[in-house]
């Protein structure tokens, strides 16, 4: 063991030797020893307080931590239950009956360890160290209750623990503590394994959290501030509660426990309200104000805040201690199941991307979409709203909409003039060549007629008329532009024909009665008289 002892001093990094249930007994004693050693002489003179004394206590103190299984400790936890275990199980032990240490095994045949007279094991881990067993760390503060008022195998031996836990910081009180320490011994009587100090200090740490969560929640407006300044304030309330105060046992437990489920869901929600958030960002930063782009915009802003948000609350739950991969592999063998049930939401969802990156369809366009055709009012995250020219609002379901035919006439990049002039048989062919080469002259000086297409023809003998075909593009994408534009060239084209005095053809029949037959007819009603005579 004088070795070891040796081995530690030139080491001071070493971690402990946790080979055999011998060596880690002595390892935690050697540790915990040097601990103790430190702590008497700063407890002695708290004014003069080094910094390599507190590396050294650190220092041991991590090293015997390590010969304690804290596995089934919660990870919000551990750094305070390792120092309290520690510090017990030394208290436990220095009232325990004596016993020869050189019956502890020092071998790897065996698979547990119990120290004489007590329910305190060394057990061989997976790993194949040895450690003192979970179910030791969870039962030290019972056992330290029911021998705290033995006395102690070591002459002169204070308790170290005691002391611990009634005064104020983490090992080493805070300067502060001088205040507190400088009142009634009143303050100091313990009570629920707290000082009578600390639970007034509790009281008014919960009021004053109390009233500052009162005031984030009525005094501030901005959404994004709100989880974010909750979340500062549990922090610094369960800092205070651990790190000053130095709350033990199960009321700290508890405390931490508490408040961690209520700062990972206010981090979760500030996640997700920070994705949305870039989203929106993003969205103005590239002038995405309308259609699709804004609607897939707010979609992917609503998935990535919810997958942070996911993220977050899975690593509040595995530091409380939750087996977050055993429920991901429980959740992953009903994946089956959920992806047939949602398969028709998906379906509309990758709908909306498909459009999104076709770029077929856009808020405000008017389009045919199947038999449906109007302007679309709304593209979401499952279906698209169409206004109909009745003003019916039609909905459909995003996976629909991607298999049927979209014709978007608001994606011209021209608009057609199409005219048919019907002129009457009367005009002579002359005024038929003066018409339609005026009308072509007015079409190409005209400044919003394309040059070409541009098409102006004698095409037809039709029933009733000689028919002119006018044909030309009107350089405008906006309807009510192109409205415009084919109202002044139809009144122009009208004030052409009238020039040449020609006159549009009405339809009209002409009917020729012979008049032999009109002779004939009463000879023929008389004789279908007399046959029926």
């Amino acid at each position: 063991m004088a070795s070891w002892v040796n081995a530690q001093e030139r080491f001071p990094l070493a971690p402990p030797d946790t080979s055999t249930p011998k060596q880690t007994y002595e390892s935690y004693i050697v540790a915990v020893t040097q601990a103790n050693k430190e702590l008497g002489i700063i407890y002695r003179d708290l004014s003069n307080v080094t910094e390599s004394q507190r590396q050294m206590i650190s220092s041991s103190f991590e090293r015997a931590s390590l010969t304690f299984d804290l596995s089934q400790v919660s990870a919000s936890s551990q750094n305070r239950v390792a120092i309290e275990s520690v510090m017990l199980l030394k208290e436990v032990l220095d009232r325990v009956p004596p016993f020869d240490t050189s019956t502890i095994p020092n071998n790897t045949d065996v698979e547990r360890w119990t120290v004489p007279n007590t329910s305190i094991y060394i057990v061989k881990q997976p790993s194949g160290q040895y450690q003192f067993s979970s179910e030791t760390v969870e039962h030290l503060h019972s056992f330290y209750r029911l021998v705290s008022h033995l006395p102690s195998n070591i002459q002169a031996s204070p308790d170290y623990y005691e002391y611990y836990s009634l005064s104020a910081g983490r090992l080493i009180p805070p300067p502060w503590f001088a205040f507190i320490d400088a009142m009634p011994e009143q303050m100091m009587v313990e009570f629920g394994d707290q000082a009578i100090w600390q639970w007034v200090a509790l009281i008014l740490l919960v009021f004053v959290l109390a009233f500052y969560a009162y005031w984030v929640y009525q005094k501030v407006e901005h959404v994004l501030l709100k989880p974010v300044l909750m979340a500062l304030g549990l922090f610094v309330f369960d800092w205070t509660a651990d790190y000053q105060l130095n709350l033990t046992g199960t009321l700290m437990t508890t405390l931490n426990t508490i408040g961690e489920l209520m700062f990972w869901p206010l981090i979760a929600q500030t996640a997700y309200l920070l994705g949305a958030s870039c989203c929106r960002w993003l969205m103005v930063g590239q002038r995405i104000n309308t259609g699709l782009k804004k609607s897939l915009a707010q979609i992917t802003g609503t998935l990535a805040g919810s997958f942070c948000a996911v993220c977050v609350i899975g690593y509040g739950l595995h530091r409380l201690g939750v087996p977050v991969y055993g429920i991901v592999t429980g959740l992953s063998l009903g994946g089956m199941a959920i992806a047939l049930a949602i398969r028709p939401t998906m379906e509309n969802l990758i709908g909306g991307v498909i459009m999104f990156m076709d770029k077929s369809l856009s808020v405000g366009d008017f389009c045919s979409v199947g038999s449906v055709s109007g302007v679309v009012e709304q593209i979401g995250v499952r279906s698209t709203r169409i206004r109909a020219k009745d003003r019916t609002l039609i909905t459909i379901s995003n996976g629909d909409v991607v298999k049927m035919q979209i014709t978007n006439f608001s994606r011209r990049d021209r608009y057609p003039f199409l005219v048919k002039l019907g002129l009457r048989y009367e005009t002579p062919m002359e005024t038929m060549v003066a018409v339609t080469r005026d009308i072509r002259e007015f079409l190409a000086q005209h400044p919003r007629v394309l040059a070409s297409p541009l098409r102006v023809h004698f095409s037809s003998f039709s029933d009733y008329s000689l028919d002119i075909d006018v044909f030309a593009h009107i350089d405008t994408r906006d309807r009510e532009d192109f409205l415009n534009t084919q109202q002044e060239l139809l009144m122009e084209i009208n004030r052409v024909i009238d020039e040449h005095g020609a006159e549009f053809a009405f339809p009209s029949t002409t009917t020729y009665l012979n008049p032999d037959s009109l002779t004939q007819a009463p000879t023929s009603l008389k004789l279908a008289g007399d046959g029926q005579g």
